[in-house]
């Protein structure tokens, strides 16, 4: 909130301090006082000042209780703020939720209207939270090692889901998102846009996707220093953008960054800050168009491992076919871009249909509308996925499906064991 926000007063409206230009940043006030204080300032400064007291009006509804009945005393529903944070004397009936709980809960709201709490609603707020931090933790934990200035791999060298990552990343943080928000005092957009990042794109997708390349690789493979610079990325990101509303969390974070010497305090080192060349529509096509190719593949394996199968991917040459190629230029691949997405044992490219398949094959089917360059180019194109369980034997390092044998480690992590 801006330093010069106030609730309406008489010196407000005189000019406080005595000076006859001074007007609020905001005003803020539950909506009772349309007809009262906000009324009655703004008359008044027009009346001696011709203009108003105020540049922006914040009005806010009120705390209703579960049922959505007004708090009163006399009927026992009101709920101290401080027994929210602290705990009442029954732990099991009143537990003790912390402040950032409630202060997520705040932001959540539509405060421009009538919001209800209770139990059910500050329970969901602290799984909000629960679930953030461990997130952050897993940021933390694996940008140690990791040093920005030195071992930072640049944009254009970095893997593809990557750069998408970064990308989505600037789109949550554009004068259109998160920091719009916050200028218009929309946090319950600001919560829902952070929600949906951490939960969906990172802890339901990329985190499930980067854990073989984190844990397996060798610690200053270009590899994992990709997904290391994208995650120091996401990490200072994320934390400045919910700062606001949970500063003790945010400052809480910034103490624990490994490869920040001195850290400062976040709210005095900025802003957030994104670099324009994150921006590369034309990925969102490549790792979009192989996501669907993934739902397809794993929802024909509900309950089972997708490191136990093989793929074949089958699109005629087209526009499709040159975007996934950027994801894997070999025809078959254990370790390429394409099949760290997939997330199977092997991934194989084709053009055509293979002149054999196994018995047991799945052979799923689908097609992919393109849209590049704002809609001037469009096509759509079809494709084939054949899931077929691998031959292969589980690796006793890496866990997935590559290995000759189940008692020695495959290729890939042997030559990382012979190379420390």
């Amino acid at each position: 909130m801006p330093e010069n926000a106030i609730k309406p007063t008489r010196a407000a409206v005189r000019g406080a301090g005595g000076g006859a230009d001074q007007r609020a940043d905001l005003y803020l006030e539950g909506k009772d006082q349309l007809g009262g204080w906000f009324q009655s300032s703004l008359l008044t400064s027009v009346a001696v000042r011709k203009k108003a007291p105020f540049k922006t009006v914040v009005v806010h509804g009120f705390t209703l209780g579960e049922k959505g009945e007004k708090m009163s005393k006399s009927l026992g529903n009101v709920i101290d703020p401080d027994v929210v944070i602290n705990g009442g004397q029954d732990p099991n009936r009143e537990p003790p939720y912390g402040a950032d709980v409630l202060r997520w809960w705040v932001a959540e709201s539509n405060v421009f209207t009538e919001v209800t709490i209770s139990s059910s609603v500050l329970n969901a707020a602290r799984d909000d939270i629960s679930k953030l931090r461990n997130t952050l933790r897993f940021l933390l934990g694996n940008v140690a090692g990791f040093n920005p200035e030195t071992d930072s791999v640049p944009v254009e060298d970095m893997y593809v889901i990557d750069q998408y990552m970064l990308h989505l990343l600037q789109d949550l943080a554009n004068k259109a998102s998160v920091t719009d928000s916050y200028k218009q005092y929309d946090f319950g957009k600001v919560v829902r846009l952070l929600r949906a990042f951490y939960t969906r794109e990172l802890s339901n997708f990329y985190f499930s996707i980067i854990k073989d390349r984190l844990y397996c690789e060798n610690a200053d493979d270009p590899k994992r220093r990709s997904c290391q610079t994208a995650l120091a990325e996401i990490l200072d990101v994320v934390v400045r953008s919910f700062a606001p509303i949970l500063p003790h969390l945010a400052e809480e974070v910034f103490q624990h960054i490994p490869y920040l010497k001195e850290p400062r305090s976040v709210f005095r080192s900025g802003w957030i800050r994104t670099s324009s060349i994150w921006k590369k529509p034309g990925l969102v096509e490549a790792v979009e168009s192989a996501c669907a190719m993934r739902d397809a593949f794993l929802g024909s394996i509900p309950g089972q491992s997708a490191a136990a199968y093989s793929v074949v991917i089958v699109i005629e040459p087209g526009l499709l076919f040159e975007i996934i190629e950027m994801l894997q230029a070999e025809e078959t691949s254990s370790t390429s871009q394409l099949n760290e997405l997939m997330m199977a044992s092997q991934t194989t490219l084709l053009s055509q249909e293979p002149r054999e398949r196994a018995a047991d094959a799945i052979e799923l089917t689908g097609t992919f509308l393109i849209n590049l360059e704002g809609g001037d180019i469009r096509e759509e194109s079809s494709y084939k996925v054949i899931v077929t369980p691998t031959t292969k034997e589980k690796c006793p390092r890496c866990w997935k499906y590559t290995a000759e044998s189940s008692e020695a480690p495959c290729p890939r992590c042997a030559d990382v064991l012979g190379g420390k």
